[in-house]
């Protein structure tokens, strides 16, 4: 049965919540992945980088913390666990089948977790944001916690939840797990790193990079992209990939056309250019622009290589900075005598 992605429409709806008897919390998500399917191991499939994962310990009885996603859930072709329903304890022994796994990093405590005796008091609250959620994108919505008996908050029976942002406003005590947006306070910057590959930034903010190797493969990824564009829709045969003072140089019918190339892993509406990016624009009579986000970064955990594809490619022919456009967010100041 297919999972019902409702939170696929809302960037905001990036949290889960593990339901796990381990000691290792925090350091991966590992689950089984069944012919059959069960939603709450499929679920883990799901995770994006950047996504936060909230933990309930059964060994604690309580939310106790929380870690991040920092690559999407891969498949292994062996994973050996134990069922621990009840048809699963009467088998003799452990199962082993394909696995999803998916690393995770910053393990954090909170102070004062919350235990289902603290929850008691929200139950009533807790299922009218279950029936919301329900009512607006339909069942299942798989929802951490349920009413039992009538008068009891108790933990979904599974492995693997969502965790709905809007618990963050019911639940005292969690606040310090929920995301900030990532934009820095001067400059309207995002850092990419952290950020799932298809998020849609924040209008009018710019993105960056912070590791060098995920940001050289965002770049060959959108040159690849911009290269493929002039070959295939333009029928070039002649190019040089530059890098500085522009991307591109290329003969398209005979004409030299210089290309700047922007790529982002994230669905962007503002680029950053430089002055001289700026100025080349201006001055180059055919002068485009290509911009290619939205582009999935994935790293190999064995290599430590990253892996990019897909992407929506834009192109702007003979583009022209306007200066309506144009914001100036740095400026070089020379310092004048003392």
């Amino acid at each position: 049965m297919a999972l019902n992605t409702w939170w696929t429409a809302d960037p905001a709806q990036r949290y889960w919540m593990e339901i796990t008897l381990r000691d290792d919390l925090g350091a991966n998500l590992k689950a089984p992945k069944l012919n059959a399917g069960v939603w709450s191991y499929d679920l883990v499939g799901e995770v994006k980088p950047g996504d936060r994962v909230l933990h309930w310990s059964g060994k604690a009885r309580a939310l106790v913390g929380w870690s991040d996603v920092m690559e999407s859930a891969t498949t292994v072709p062996e994973y050996t666990w134990q069922p621990r329903g009840t048809s699963g304890r009467a088998l003799p022994g452990p199962r082993t089948t394909e696995g999803w796994v998916a690393p995770l990093e910053g393990f954090s405590q909170f102070p004062q977790p919350p235990t289902p005796a603290s929850l008691l008091p929200l139950l009533d609250q807790l299922m009218e944001l279950r029936a919301s959620l329900i009512e607006q994108h339909g069942a299942p919505v798989y929802f951490p916690f349920y009413r039992y008996g009538g008068t009891q908050v108790r933990t979904q029976q599974a492995y693997f939840v969502k965790f709905p942002i809007q618990l963050f406003d019911l639940i005292p005590g969690i606040e310090l797990a929920r995301l900030t947006t990532g934009v820095e306070d001067e400059g309207g910057e995002l850092i990419e790193d952290a950020e799932p590959s298809g998020q849609k930034a924040p209008p009018g903010s710019t993105t960056r990079v912070q590791d060098p190797e995920r940001r050289a493969a965002v770049e060959q990824h959108a040159v690849a992209a911009a290269l493929e564009y002039y070959e295939k829709a333009l029928g070039a045969t002649d190019w040089e990939v530059l890098g500085k003072p522009y991307d591109i140089k290329v003969m398209v019918d005979g004409v030299e056309r210089h290309c700047e190339v922007k790529g982002s892993s994230m669905i962007t509406d503002t680029v950053e250019l430089t002055i001289n990016e700026v100025n080349h624009g201006m001055d180059c009579a055919h002068s485009d622009l290509i911009v290619v986000d939205g582009i999935e970064v994935t790293k190999d955990q064995s290599t430590g290589q990253f892996h990019t594809a897909g992407g929506r490619r834009r192109a702007w022919t003979d583009w022209t900075p306007a200066e309506e456009a144009l914001e100036a967010r740095r400026f070089a100041y020379l310092l004048p005598d003392e």
